[in-house]
């Protein structure tokens, strides 16, 4: 069933990617597959800091931008062995902004542009 507008309305739902829900143990690709309107939500970010002089390492960042951090509609090419998507189109990009554990904040491009993605096998299986 669908939601309403007013249902969706600031409810930060708009700017959620839909789950797959697993009927089986794999998805085969074949060659001359594509994917559509596939979604990316990333549930964190972390960016490489200084800790103390001369120490790097990647902390977790409170996310200042409001609900426009999720890439949708992306789309491209599939091969199997091994499993290849070679992105080509979509909504790829979107400026955010987060901030670190000091208070600075880090202004960014969240991208898929011209992605490619390699695996093992030629199939897509749980995990």
């Amino acid at each position: 069933s669908q939601l309403t507008y007013a249902q969706v309305r600031g409810s930060g739902l708009a700017n959620r990617c839909p789950t797959v829900e697993s009927q089986g143990s794999s998805i085969p690709v074949k060659a001359g597959s594509r994917i559509q309107n596939m979604c990316f939500e990333p549930k964190s970010f972390a960016v490489e800091a200084e800790t103390e002089p001369g120490k790097k390492e990647f902390v977790t960042t409170k996310l200042m931008t409001r609900q426009t951090y999720t890439l949708a509609f992306i789309e491209g090419s599939l091969s199997p062995d091994p499993i290849t998507f070679q992105e080509e189109d979509g909504m790829d990009f979107a400026a955010t902004t987060v901030q670190l554990p000091d208070g600075e904040y880090v202004p960014f491009l969240f991208t898929v542009k011209s992605l490619l993605a390699k695996g093992s096998g030629s199939e897509f299986k749980p995990g």
